[in-house]
């Protein structure tokens, strides 16, 4: 069974704009440039239909470490990156194109919760990051079927 931090994660690393080579990591971001997919805490059901399915989200935080200081264009092109992701994430959005949850699991949005924006600095590096939201429907034959 697919695991919905999983479906993200191979979801986002679908998206163009990630350096390659770069980690896509879990609950995790080094000191170096690196991806983060950090789960947030969110009440998991948003609504309960009587044959058992429900209406669900997810919500989590993209984040990055990026080299940060007091170059403009350095911190222009770190900003920049979170709203070219943003429109990435509308266009999917608009194409319905979503994670893949497996069976008896549809996803019918994923909604920017926040604009980017830097959450800590270091001397050199800054944590930038967006936090996000999976909508999907579960149906009563995901724990049944």
């Amino acid at each position: 069974m697919t695991t919905i931090i999983q479906a993200v994660r191979d979801y986002i690393a679908t998206c163009p704009l990630l350096k390659n080579g770069v980690i896509l990591g879990i609950d995790q971001l080094s000191a170096d440039m690196s991806y983060t997919i950090d789960t947030t805490p969110c009440p998991p059901i948003i609504q309960k239909y009587t044959d058992g399915s429900t209406k669900r989200q997810f919500q989590f935080v993209f984040a990055s470490r990026e080299r940060y200081g007091t170059r403009v264009l350095e911190n222009l092109e770190n900003s920049g990156f979170f709203e070219n992701f943003s429109a990435w994430i509308d266009q999917n959005n608009w194409n319905r194109n979503f994670p893949d949850l497996g069976e008896f699991r549809k996803p019918y949005r994923l909604e920017i919760l926040t604009n980017g924006y830097v959450f800590d600095t270091g001397d050199n590096t800054a944590r930038y990051q967006i936090q996000l939201n999976l909508l999907y429907t579960q149906n009563w034959r995901f724990f049944n079927g």
